[in-house]
């Protein structure tokens, strides 16, 4: 029984746990191949594999992405999961034989818009690369922010789903990922340090017209969102959040986390101990120790004063929907929470594209551009 677990093993936990949080892990490849004339895509069966919507694998050998639609076939005994190709006859000639799955399903930002280019943005370490979209509307720009342990890319999905409103996007990166050259940080801060550089981005955005900035953060990146927009030197310029899937409490994301693990909240406590620990905090590469009372919004009653949208699966198991209900509750004047369609972590868009635009356009024309 977890209650029953050691101290040593507790402690043991709480390492591993820690430094899972904060470093990158390894990719989770999964094995796949073409079936069907090059129609469809075999790959292993899982709890994501087998997710209704729109995704994409990438094949590590060919270094090349192709996008995969509607389940045909979900064979439980052999445990695979066949998915048409799609657009069809897109797929490459050969797949596999494992591959890397992910829910972006754009892959370059060309597929996003013919509108676009790539910018360097100052930063204290130096220029971090971000794609720049031109929008109809230069005087608003929002700001997309990807989570811990991916990469710009993921947020084309958002890119799209702003696109009807015309604004201008810029996706930027920071100082964890490794597109970042010179490499700039060992591991996550949880959006602690991350946001300044997000706050570069702002910076940017301001010096080439931007009157009017909405953060759009999803998972980590809405962590970040909400420090930019409480301390940005340009907060004033800063008109709205659209957080998807966010962490608005580092301590209740690491307690549900640890609950799933039918480890005793006991353990937690302890991950948190350790990430707040200097000693510990050095000895795996964090620049500072993690403050998790600047990162809560949940236990700090009405601390957003920016009108915030939460979009969120309620069958998110890695940030729990409960967490965003929560946060709304805590902040009732700013905040509204829209559930969504049922979907794993960020993969909201995937699971209903439509819904999911409609949603966030609807809130922006009422509550932005009202």
């Amino acid at each position: 029984m977890a209650f029953l677990a050691p101290p040593t093993a507790l402690f043991g936990f709480a390492v591993v746990m820690a430094r899972k949080i904060v470093k990158r892990g390894p990719k989770d490849y999964r094995r796949a191949e073409l079936t069907d004339d090059g129609l469809k895509v075999r790959i292993d069966l899982d709890d994501y594999t087998k997710a209704p919507g729109e995704f994409g694998v990438f094949d590590p050998v060919a270094e090349r992405y192709t996008g995969v639609g509607e389940i045909t076939l979900i064979d439980h005994d052999q445990k695979f999961v066949e998915r048409l190709i799609h657009p069809a006859g897109s797929g490459p000639a050969a797949l596999g034989p494992v591959v890397d799955w992910t829910p972006d399903v754009f892959f370059e930002p060309s597929a996003v818009s013919g509108r676009f280019e790539e910018v360097r943005i100052p930063t204290a370490y130096g220029e971090a690369p971000a794609w720049l979209f031109e929008g109809r509307n230069a005087d608003t720009w929002v700001i997309h922010i990807h989570g811990s342990w991916t990469d710009r890319t993921i947020m084309f999905r958002d890119v799209h789903a702003f696109s009807p409103l015309g604004f201008t996007s810029l996706v930027p990166s920071f100082r964890s990922d490794l597109e970042v050259s010179p490499p700039q940080a060992e591991a996550s801060h949880l959006g602690q340090t991350e946001w300044r550089d997000v706050d570069s981005a702002v910076g940017y955005a301001v010096a080439h017209g931007a009157q009017r900035i909405i953060l759009s953060g999803w998972s980590m990146g809405g962590t970040i969102a909400l420090l930019t927009a409480e301390l940005s030197p340009y907060r004033d310029r800063i008109v709205g959040l659209v957080l998807v899937g966010p962490v608005t409490s580092w301590r209740k994301a690491i307690a549900a986390g640890a609950a799933a693990a039918c480890v005793p909240a006991v353990g937690a406590g302890l991950v948190m101990s350790l990430l707040q620990a200097p000693p510990f905090a050095r000895m795996i590469g964090l620049e500072e120790p993690i403050n998790f009372n600047a990162l809560e919004w949940v236990d700090n009653p009405n601390r957003v004063a920016v009108p915030t949208l939460v979009l969120h699966s309620s069958a998110d198991q890695e940030v729990p929907w409960e967490i965003s209900a929560a946060f709304q509750r805590a902040n009732p004047d700013t905040v509204t929470l829209i559930p969504l369609p049922e979907a794993h972590h960020t993969q909201e868009w995937n699971a209903s594209p439509d819904t999911f635009t409609n949603e966030l356009t609807s809130w922006i024309s009422k509550t932005i551009l009202n």
